[in-house]
């Protein structure tokens, strides 16, 4: 609940005020998952949009590599949740419905996963066993703040002669992600403190693969209504 506090109160701020702005309401699926947008006419040529998205993907059985050189595997019950929270600001830059849009976005996903080595490999120079560890989580963040976004896009303004209109977008969001991981040693070979320093290491590595996903492509189609 608390990550979508700011985008909530925002929400309930504009719908208690709707007799007094020009508002628009609409759905829209896209990279991003499937949700609402919320806006409000502040000039003539200026919208300001609240968007909550979100979409949640059935548990998958992987098989992951795992190691120094990708020797040993992982079997893992991967989860995946995806989505965004965005507070946006749409410059309509001609009569029509195009406009420029910059904000600030939030990718609330993650994607989390339990599993067991059934390999040996080497972690960090260190060599694991199955028969070394119980088994291995972890936990991948997309986002811990709002990161920028720009982009363009169409749709009708709020409060521009009203009635349904369809909306696009595309843009550029900008991530943060993290990696965590951990394991518990069985006491059979390795210490905990061995195992340790080598997820400190794999969680370092995976954030720096993660780095070519920094910039992530936002695309939406939706329908709306201007009121």
């Amino acid at each position: 609940m608390k990550k979508i506090t700011v985008l909530g109160l925002g929400l309930l701020f504009l719908v208690s005020n709707a007799n007094a702005l020009d508002v628009g309401v609409g759905v829209k699926v896209g990279t991003a998952g499937a949700g609402l947008n919320l806006s409000a006419a502040v000039t003539q040529n200026v919208n300001v949009r609240l968007s909550l998205t979100s979409v949640d993907f059935d548990e998958e059985d992987e098989t992951i590599d795992v190691g120094d050189s990708g020797e040993g595997e992982l079997d893992a019950e991967v989860d995946l949740d995806f989505g965004a929270n965005a507070v946006l600001i749409d410059w309509y830059i001609f009569k029509g419905g195009f406009h420029l849009t910059a904000g600030m976005m939030r990718h609330t996903g993650e994607a989390d996963f339990d599993g067991t080595l059934t390999s040996g490999a080497s972690f960090n120079g260190v060599d694991i066993t199955p028969a070394d560890i119980s088994n291995i989580s972890g936990e991948v963040e997309f986002a811990d703040s709002y990161q920028p976004y720009i982009g363009i896009g169409w749709g009708r303004k709020a409060g521009k002669n009203g009635g349904f209109s369809l909306t696009a977008d595309l843009g550029i969001a900008l991530l943060d992600p993290s990696v965590k991981l951990d394991a518990t040693t069985t006491g059979l070979g390795v210490t905990q403190a061995e195992i340790d320093a080598s997820l400190r290491e794999m969680e370092k590595d995976a954030e720096d693969e993660l780095d070519d996903f920094e910039a992530w492509p936002v695309l939406s189609v939706g329908l709306n209504y201007a009121f």
